[in-house]
């Protein structure tokens, strides 16, 4: 019985990436998924995981849903390193448990008001922790 409860909260702190994509649509935002080259960094697998790319508007979101948090900081450990000396449009990057989210919005990075930024941090703000 001991063993049954601790599996359950391992897993209930670790998100699927549907919820995320929910959450997204609850905040008005609507996802439109695409298929992305395999030469893109941003869609590249990072630790084994393959990441959900889709279209928000005219930008590119990609939705990383790892193991648990600590490989979810391996892959983005990985992605730094990978593209250390590479020249990236910008992009905001978002954590929650498991889920790395990569918006690439190639926009000013000073400003303070990039589109669906707010929105994308409600959305995993959102999401209920088990």
């Amino acid at each position: 019985m001991f063993f049954l409860a601790a599996c359950q909260s391992v897993t209930s702190s670790a998100y699927i990436e549907a919820e995320v994509v929910e959450a997204f649509q609850r905040n008005k935002m609507n996802l439109i998924e695409i298929h992305t080259p395999e030469e893109d960094i941003f869609g590249s697998k990072l630790k084994g995981v393959k990441p959900g790319a889709y279209q928000l508007k005219e930008k590119l979101v990609f939705i990383y849903e790892f193991d648990t948090a600590a490989d979810r900081e391996d892959g983005k450990s990985v992605f730094v390193e990978k593209t250390a000396s590479m020249n990236l449009v910008s992009y905001s990057l978002f954590e929650k448990q498991n889920i790395l989210i990569f918006y690439v919005h190639g926009g000013n990075l000073n400003s303070d008001n990039l589109l669906f930024e707010k929105e994308i941090q409600e959305a995993l703000d959102s999401l209920v922790e088990g």
